[in-house]
């Protein structure tokens, strides 16, 4: 075991002194003090802070190299199809491009990875921790699967260099209930041949999988809306750009957000409501907030420049903190197992020589099932 002493621990918007001891990958004990035993080795992090491991749940991080040179590692969208259900991230993702490097080594320990917004029906997305060698093997399951669609403009673009559907949202919503009925129709077959694309689908009706939905504007969330009521889908909002915009419906929805990427131009139609302030307005009416980077669109390595922005809104810092932690754990369903430093979660957490709301302080080392696997004394 190992026993790590005097380290100060962010809780409830104070720095506290604890010790903490972990045991196979796990935070066994977290206290005041905690006296040694004969086997233990000890680590003195007297005037260091602890804070858990940064997480990540919309990412193509490794999907999208960021330093393959030209399209070499760009697999981010199979173009050839609005609805490409049968396609998983899992199987293009680089887990030693300098993306998935670099967030490690800036206190990154779990990213969710998913399919781009080319496609109405994208795939299945896959979560990782950083350190991972074969993402197969070493994938995080989570409870539901994750089933990747996209409304609005997004997935017209393709189609319209292609000259192909969908070229509007009218097509968008009807190639996605299009594409369930035959799910539905599939699940019921006693005799079918056997269909990856169907058979991924059915997972969202049998509510064995969740989808995760691009989404920008207030018009496109209402059409989500009734599209997942009416096959009883469990769904999250990506992105949402606008729905800041009208809060009484946000709040009616009970459904998770992932906000992001906010430190981005805001020209495009579909980032005009882009602000930071949307975070405050959906935080105060209940919402359970997450921030995405949308890597490599804001590398990982910057996560935290969000954190900074967000600070100003004086939003109590223990909860900018689950922003970026807690919450995307709850949006992937481990937040019995991820997001905290607490007793009996995995040991994932970053050292860092000062407060993390301070962009001078460093994370001097990451640390993910207790092992030390990067940060910027590597």
């Amino acid at each position: 075991m190992k026993l790590y002493k005097n380290a100060y621990l962010f809780k409830n918007d104070q720095f506290v002194k604890r010790d903490f001891l972990i045991d196979e990958g796990k935070f066994l004990k977290i206290g005041e003090v905690i006296e040694k035993n004969d086997n233990d080795e000890v680590i003195d992090l007297s005037g260091k802070y602890v804070y858990p491991g940064l997480m990540d749940a919309h990412t193509h991080v490794g999907i999208f190299q960021e330093k393959a040179g030209n399209f070499a590692g760009d697999d981010v969208n199979e173009s050839t199809s609005s609805s490409t259900a049968d396609c998983r991230a899992m199987d293009a993702i680089n887990p030693f491009d300098p993306g998935v490097v670099e967030a490690k080594n800036n206190g990154v320990t779990t990213v969710c990875v998913l399919p781009g917004s080319g496609n109405v029906i994208g795939g299945e997305g896959v979560v990782f921790k950083t350190n991972v060698k074969n993402v197969y093997k070493e994938r995080v399951k989570t409870p539901k699967r994750i089933i990747k669609l996209a409304f609005g403009w997004s997935p017209t673009i393709i189609p319209r260099m292609q000259k192909r559907k969908p070229l509007t949202r009218l097509a968008v919503s009807a190639i996605l209930r299009e594409n369930l009925e035959k799910a539905k129709n599939y699940i019921h077959k006693e005799e079918k041949d056997y269909d990856l694309s169907l058979e991924n689908l059915s997972l969202l009706l049998k509510n064995e999988a969740i989808a995760r939905i691009h989404v920008a504007n207030l018009e496109d969330i209402e059409t989500i809306v009734r599209i997942m009521k009416e096959y009883k889908i469990d769904y999250v909002l990506d992105h949402a750009t606008a729905l800041h915009t009208n809060t009484e419906f946000a709040k009616s929805l009970n459904v998770p957000v992932i906000l992001g990427p906010l430190n981005v131009a805001g020209k495009a139609f579909q980032t005009w409501h882009l602000s930071f302030n949307s975070v405050k307005d959906l935080y105060d009416v209940g919402i359970d907030v997450s921030i995405m980077t949308d890597a490599p669109v804001i590398p990982l390595k910057l996560i935290r420049l969000q954190m900074f922005f967000i600070d100003r809104l004086k939003i109590k810092r223990s909860e900018i903190l689950k922003m970026f932690t807690l919450n995307p754990a709850k949006v992937l369903g481990l937040q019995d197992r991820l997001g905290s430093v607490d007793e009996g979660k995995d040991a994932d957490f970053i050292l860092m020589d000062g407060d993390i709301f301070d962009y001078r302080s460093k994370v001097l080392k990451t640390y993910i099932n207790g092992i030390h696997v990067g940060g910027e004394e590597i």
